[in-house]
């Protein structure tokens, strides 16, 4: 198939004239609202043109589409299984009005909680991330649609990203900001990437011979199409011969008089321009898209699916922070007065903002639509306040609806604003029973005001239908099983991040500011090397405010009666891990196990635990499961820079099985032993 594919492919571009093959090196143009990007069309040999749409969390220009919770809500739900269904239902949306390249996935590691697309990503590790990354682009692939990984790499803050330069250890890089890239080529078969828009270690990304070419392509095997992000590119030398393909939205820098010039002067060959076309057209064949009418309009028929699966992933990922006197759920008490305060509630923002966030549209639910749904069967009186009034005395639970603006090609600040932290404490002195509701995309500070509330919910960006599944949880008709896919820090002085991001006296806005922005180009030091999150407060002894993998449930779960089916291991043994793990309270509930390793002889620096594994288990009341994971020496392996190469060494593990990165429950240890030296 491979073969006949390529043949097919070449036979194509044999028939081109050079000046077609030039002209094909860019696309035919943006248009606000209508246009985000598309291939040129061939008519004369049946080529196409090939419609591009944002973003990871649903199709932009698709009409009448449903958007999606938020993919770091995806994240929170640990459930790959979940990611499969998400991934095929997006991919549906784009198809149905022939979109069939998505300008998605993205999976940038969250660094710090300042960057301005945190919401369209995947969290702070790299192992979750690359376990939910693999199932959606495999899913979105198999229903015809061209997945995109962005944004390749090192792109982990919007503040001036066209003038930022990421300096970033080897070691770092293939440890932290690598894997998911490299995940989604070798084990997702992922048929795009995009280039991003930042310099690493001094040098422009998107055309980067290193990067893409000695990496991206020969040392991770990836043969498929690598374009630019939207205007990103400035050298046309550097560009073409980097290994990238394709220059969106439109050829500039890549346009044809400056092509022809390099050919004129023989810097490049015609055959480099069709091994870009190959590139091209390769994951286009494999598509369909050159036999097939693009789009399929009874995919329209499958949305009540799309909405239930939006939905789940919401009852999902919901992360309850904070549930002090039990204060959720709701059924649990008399409530016959409710009260809701601030315009998060009314005007819910279902998405943050760019390319990875849009309209839901007239079908948006919003958290007062979805909470009055449910209190109205039960006889509660729900009342709405912009903000706080004396009346709020008499209600027996005040909801506080909080947001910020996150938005493409901006980073905010990691504060609440003056007024919403006055709106926080004025809610509380009034009303003892306080609840904040926050709609973000990342982190945000809360140690100030913890203590002023009794209940703090993540309900990420909810997309169209997602304030369903944070009524349901509010009132016990769900029980909230989301895990936090960062760590969320007390203050910024305690962070890996902390005078290792942005220059001195940086002032973040929080309101988006325009896309017609420059700067002088500044230096994003990430001298924490491979010390991110959580891996960052194990090394220094420091507790954050809330760990990665932590959150809440109304039922309470007990871990017990951990083995190892050896405690030695070779090369080409798994290491078999069981327990069990019981429901001890009166509640149906679903707990979120992590499986950690913890490397104790090891010759370089490591983090005291890494994620190597996960599973959501459901329970019924008083039951109990033994749950098997497995390990091998791929989970046991870092990264030298002595060697500059992956490494394992001979030596003692520890498994360390919890429920967030600071709440271990059980431990043993084992050993490894290289075959290699007998």
């Amino acid at each position: 198939m491979k073969t006949h594919t390529i043949n097919r492919v070449k036979n194509l571009i044999n028939q081109m004239t050079l000046d077609e093959k030039i002209n094909y090196l860019g696309g035919t143009g943006f248009v606000n609202g209508e246009k985000i990007g598309e291939t040129q069309p061939l008519p004369r040999l049946g080529i196409p043109v090939v419609k591009m749409t944002d973003a990871t969390s649903g199709s932009k220009l698709t009409k009448d589409h449903i958007l999606f919770p938020a993919f770091i809500c995806l994240a929170a739900t640990f459930n790959p299984e979940l990611s499969a269904l998400y991934g095929r239902a997006v991919a549906e949306q784009c198809k149905a009005d022939g979109y069939r390249v998505l300008l998605g996935p993205g999976v940038n590691m969250y660094r710090v909680p300042h960057c301005g697309r945190n919401f369209e990503y995947l969290g702070e590790d790299p192992y979750l991330a690359c376990k939910m990354l693999v199932p959606y682009i495999k899913s979105v692939q198999e229903t015809g649609v061209i997945a995109t990984v962005k944004h390749f790499v090192a792109n982990n803050s919007e503040h001036y990203r066209r003038n930022s330069n990421s300096v970033v250890s080897e070691r770092a890089l293939h440890e932290i900001y690598f894997p998911a890239f490299k995940t989604a080529v070798q084990e997702a078969g992922v048929k795009a990437v995009m280039t991003s828009y930042n310099l690493l270690n001094g040098e422009w990304v998107g055309q980067s011979k290193h990067l893409i070419t000695e990496i991206l392509r020969n040392e991770w095997g990836f043969d498929g199409l690598v374009m630019t992000d939207w205007w990103s590119i400035n050298d046309t030398e550097k560009a073409i011969t980097s290994g990238l393909d394709l220059e969106m939205p439109s050829a500039s820098i890549l346009g044809r008089k400056r092509i022809q010039k390099l050919l004129d002067n023989g810097t490049i060959s015609e055959e480099l321009i069709d091994q870009r076309l190959i590139n091209i057209f390769k994951p286009f064949c494999e598509a369909g898209l050159f036999d097939e009418k693009h789009d399929d309009p009874p995919l329209r028929n499958n949305w009540p699916q799309h909405k239930n699966i939006a939905l789940e992933t919401a009852r999902q990922g919901i992360v309850l922070l904070k549930n002090e006197d039990a204060i959720l759920p709701l059924q649990k008490k008399s409530i016959k007065q409710m009260a809701l305060i601030g315009k998060n509630a009314l005007q819910t923002a279902a998405s943050g903002g760019g390319a990875g966030g849009f309209d839901p549209g007239e079908k948006l639910v919003t958290y007062l639509d979805a909470i009055r749904s449910i209190a109205s069967n039960k006889d509660i009186n729900v009342a709405y306040y912009e903000t706080p009034s004396h009346d709020i005395n008499n209600a027996d639970i005040a909801l506080i609806f909080l947001t910020m603006i996150e938005h493409e090609f901006m980073d905010r600040p990691f504060h609440l604003s003056d007024t919403q932290i006055d709106l926080i404490r004025h809610t509380s002195r009034l009303n003892s029973n306080t609840v904040v509701v926050l709609s973000v995309g990342s982190g945000v500070e809360m140690a100030s005001w913890i203590n002023d509330v009794k209940g703090i919910v993540y309900s990420w960006y909810p997309g169209t239908y997602g304030a369903q599944a944070l009524a349901e949880i509010l009132f016990g008709e769900m029980n909230p099983s989301g895990k936090l896919p960062f760590s969320i820090e007390h203050a910024e002085n305690e962070t890996h991040y902390f005078g290792n991001y942005l220059p001195e006296n940086t002032e973040l806005s929080r309101e988006f500011q325009g896309w017609n922005r420059g700067a002088p180009n500044f230096d994003i030091h990430y001298r924490e090397g491979i010390f991110t999150g959580y891996r960052w407060y194990d090394s220094t002894s420091i507790q954050p405010l809330f760990s990665f993998g932590f959150g809440l449930s109304y039922a309470i779960f007990k871990l017990d009666n951990l083995s190892l089916s050896s405690d030695t291991i070779t090369d080409n043994d798994a290491l078999t891990i069981t327990f069990h793990i019981s429901n001890t309270s009166d509640i149906d509930g679903t707990e979120i196990v992590q499986l950690y390793i913890q490397d104790i002889d090891s010759s370089e620096s490591r983090p005291k635990k890494e994620l190597k594994g996960f599973q959501r288990i459901f329970l019924k009341a008083d039951e109990t499961k033994q749950i098997e994971m497995k390990i091998d020496k791929n989970n046991l392996a870092f990264w030298s820079e002595i060697k500059r190469n992956w490494q394992v060494e001979n030596g003692s593990f520890n498994v360390l099985i919890g429920t967030s990165s600071s709440d271990i429950h059980l431990q043993a240890l084992f050993s490894y032993v290289s075959l290699e030296k007998f």
